[in-house]
């Protein structure tokens, strides 16, 4: 017991001591802007945008960056293509279904690299697995990072869509829908989602990788066309985000929760609801192919099975490769 407190005290001084330093190399040079634009509304799995803000670690690096919220991955991706953003932290395998619908994106860092969309199902129904949502109603969103996904998803678990009754609801109307007993579930990211509904309505999660649809999750993506442009300044606010991911998850997430809350004052969040949604996060950050792969870092092997799987399902065409989806150059050498 003690022994692993020292460890973990050793690593939260040695990722503090990572961040002075990092801020220190860049505390005079001059700052640079980048909009960066979040998947939705703030919540836990925005803990390290909110956190480098809230104690000053992109202005120590020479940065000046606002944070946007924005109404769904799909939308932020758009917004990205189009040059109206800079950064966006989205899913990864909604910008792999971008790509194929010609948006010219690239991920630049990889944090939840274990796939966490789930079907959310009241824990009361006798839910097992993905044949007996037949006849369930579950509810859902048009930009939804779900979206691309749900009749592929279907088809895997070979589960007739003509069977199962999927609303599309505005998204701040999903989590209330279900809540109140409108639906038998709804359709979201597991680590977010749960802990949304815990103290009304328990959720059971049907995970999308166990129908062997498996990808990366959240991560920073932009723009070729803006790596070759601004490539110094977005490598910052990527190593930035690595040591802030390394921070809370070195037992800081009670700070994170805080910079949340302080970053989005008006926003009435839950803070429990915030650090169970972060503490949740955790395993997902684990590479699935790749033991100790450092966060943020991506991996051949990772996208080499999720490019194998979405072809499966139809979602992309075949012959794409890793190095289509991603690069690790903003990382530190």
């Amino acid at each position: 017991m003690r022994s692993s407190i020292w460890t973990r005290l050793r690593r939260t001084v040695m990722t503090s001591a990572a961040l002075v330093a990092f801020a220190a190399t860049s505390a005079h040079a001059a700052t640079e802007k980048l909009l960066v634009r979040m998947d939705f509304a703030a919540w836990g799995m925005h803990a390290a945008m909110h956190l480098a803000k809230q104690k000053g670690w992109f202005q120590a690096a020479g940065l000046d960056i606002e944070i946007q919220d924005g109404t769904g991955t799909i939308n932020t991706l758009q917004l990205l293509a189009a040059g109206q953003v800079d950064i966006g932290q989205v899913q990864l395998g909604t910008m792999a279904i971008a790509k194929e619908n010609g948006l010219d994106l690239i991920s630049i860092a990889g944090f939840a690299r274990k796939g966490d969309l789930a079907v959310l199902v009241d824990e009361k129904l006798d839910v097992k697995s993905a044949a007996d949502l037949v006849g369930k109603k579950l509810v859902c969103f048009t930009t939804s990072p779900w979206a691309p996904f749900i009749d592929p998803y279907l088809k895997a678990s070979n589960v007739p869509r003509s069977k199962t009754n999927i609303v599309m609801v505005s998204p701040s109307a999903m989590i209330s829908t279900y809540a109140s007993g409108n639906s038998d579930g709804f359709l979201s990211q597991a680590p977010f989602g749960q802990p949304m509904v815990s103290k009304v309505r328990p959720a059971r999660a049907l995970l999308l990788a166990d129908s062997g649809i498996n990808f990366p999750s959240y991560g920073l993506v932009t723009t070729p066309k803006k790596l070759a442009e601004r490539g110094a300044v977005i490598k910052k606010l990527t190593q930035v985000q690595v040591k802030a991911w390394e921070y809370i998850y070195a037992g800081h997430e009670d700070e994170a929760v805080a910079a949340i809350v302080a970053q989005r004052p008006n926003a009435r969040l839950d803070p429990q609801i915030l650090k169970s949604q972060i503490i949740a996060y955790r395993e997902f950050f684990d590479s699935p192919t790749q033991k100790s792969a450092p966060i943020g870092k991506q991996n051949d092997g990772d996208w080499v099975a999720a490019i194998r799987s979405m072809e499966r399902a139809g979602a992309i065409k075949p012959g794409r490769k890793p190095s289509d989806y991603y690069t690790n150059a903003m990382l530190a050498n």
